[in-house]
């Protein structure tokens, strides 16, 4: 993880304070309930596709960041995490911040 990343940072928060969702079995029971997702960089191509297709036609907005799946794994204290889905308004307003400041999105 790289040195005071302030997104990094907040995406623990966002798990200690319960609001996130994160796996993709998880994350698709859960869409209705997912403000915004979070993708790592490092996806495979049918996982993307799938995510991208489900969120589209539920009109939610998916945002390939520029992380890794470990980095993000590390951020929430568990294994490799690709798929992260905020379900509260605040946090995820503070997370796309923060993705935005530290110049961390990705490509789509």
């Amino acid at each position: 993880m790289a040195e005071n990343d302030s997104f990094l940072t907040a995406l623990g928060l966002a798990r200690r304070a319960g609001k996130l969702i994160y796996g993709f079995d998880s994350v698709m029971y859960a869409a209705q309930s997912i403000r915004i997702l979070f993708v790592a960089k490092d996806i495979s191509p049918n996982t993307r596709q799938n995510i991208l297709y489900r969120f589209d036609a539920l009109h939610k907005q998916v945002i390939i960041t520029d992380y890794y799946k470990s980095q993000l794994g590390f951020a929430l204290g568990t294994k490799p995490v690709g798929i992260i889905g905020i379900t509260d308004k605040g946090f995820a307003k503070l997370l796309t911040d923060k993705l935005d400041k530290n110049g961390h999105r990705g490509e789509m």
